[in-house]
């Protein structure tokens, strides 16, 4: 299937996501394609690229985490009362892991609305005016 775009995107990262989307809402016609290969393990990702995916975002949320849990001692030392805070790490993983679920459903939404034709697709460039799509399923 062919498609004629005046800017084509390859990658749904944060640099990637804001020149699709400025793109956009400036009238181009903007593609965009983003496509994670699995690992070994079946790890995959949504849109926001590594660092909202796998890299920074997680790792914040879960520093967050912990310095609450510091935070508690430093409370009763200034007067609070509570019951001894317990933690529970697949809780803490699920619920960063629907954050990051919402965040791509943002991005996703996002493109849309800046009428960006978003491709969950693996992108191989062909030529200077060529580029190959694939699925998850290899089409």
């Amino acid at each position: 299937q062919e498609f004629t775009y005046d800017l084509f995107v390859v990658g749904g990262g944060s640099g990637g996501i804001s020149a699709a989307k400025v793109a956009g809402t400036n009238k181009a016609r903007v593609g965009l394609a983003d496509f994670v290969v699995p690992s070994p393990q079946g790890t995959k990702w949504g849109l926001g690229g590594t660092c909202v995916n796998v890299g920074c975002i997680p790792k914040k949320l879960m520093h967050y985490s912990a310095l609450l849990g510091e935070n508690f001692g430093d409370a009763s030392a200034a007067g609070w009362t509570f019951e001894t805070p317990k933690h529970c790490w697949p809780e803490m993983v699920d619920k960063i892991q629907m954050h990051i679920k919402k965040l791509n459903f943002g991005y996703k939404k996002e493109l849309s609305s800046s009428a960006v034709d978003y491709k969950n697709a693996y992108a191989t460039l062909l030529d200077k005016n060529t580029i190959l799509l694939k699925d998850k399923k290899g089409k």
